[in-house]
């Protein structure tokens, strides 16, 4: 990766808290400081209820802090209206979920372009940029297929090709390696591999091991408890 990349997302000491002030209070995040750079695969490491999932949704503008300043591409998004934010996280941000999130019934075709409908985008355009994606997936076979009749691993790449179709410079997985078996969580980061290798950054939390594990992992910033236990910077060449 080149040392003078540009720093892509900046997390200065925050916090998220839920429930503020009731007795149900739980503090999901606690003064975390984190710099992505561009190009990056970073892993947010680290066991279920450690803060890494809230962590990948301050970085993904899908919540705000409740203190500290979440910068995205040199932008403070901390205090921003959500219609703004909606408008940062579909040009900026693919999201790849932990149970897929796509539409039972409906193609495999229709969940990739799902998330352009809103964006008004011609559909010829739509339909090749779709296909592409598809074919580099190894998914055109099954593009009219309904995606309840998909294995785990074609709806695995089903979401990664619905999380491309608005070009995004930054991939964020929740827990993506959950529900497959070692050589699917294996093929799945080959694919998020060959993205970074075409100039995307990518963020993953995890408590994967075939994740974390990954010699290629730039950046490791290990979550307990809601805080930050430590951050590892690999030097790796893209």
């Amino acid at each position: 990766m080149n040392r003078m990349a540009r720093e892509v997302i900046r997390a200065e000491n925050v916090t998220k808290i839920y429930n503020t002030g009731r007795p149900n209070e739980a503090i999901a995040v606690s003064g975390v400081s984190v710099s992505v750079l561009e190009n990056d695969f970073a892993v947010l490491k680290g066991p279920s209820g450690s803060g890494k999932t809230t962590l990948l949704s301050l970085i993904g503008c899908m919540t705000r802090p409740t203190s500290g300043s979440m910068v995205v591409e040199g932008k403070d998004v901390s205090h921003l209206p959500e219609r703004f934010l909606t408008g940062i996280r579909r040009k900026t941000f693919g999201f790849i979920f932990q149970q897929f999130n796509l539409i039972q019934g409906m193609t495999v075709l229709q969940n990739v372009l799902m998330p352009l409908y809103p964006t008004g985008t011609e559909i010829p355009g739509a339909l090749k940029k779709a296909d592409e994606i598809l074919e580099s997936l190894d998914m055109a076979k099954r593009r009219d297929f309904p995606v309840n009749n998909l294995s785990g691993g074609e709806q695995q790449r089903t979401a990664i090709a619905r999380a491309l179709i608005n070009n995004p410079d930054i991939i964020l997985a929740d827990e993506p390696t959950a529900h497959l078996d070692t050589t699917l969580a294996v093929e799945f980061m080959q694919n998020m591999h060959r993205l970074r290798d075409q100039g995307r950054t990518i963020i993953i939390a995890s408590h994967d091991p075939v994740v974390f594990e990954d010699s290629r992992i730039s950046l490791i910033v290990a979550m307990r408890d809601g805080r930050s236990t430590g951050i590892q910077r690999n030097a790796v060449t893209a």
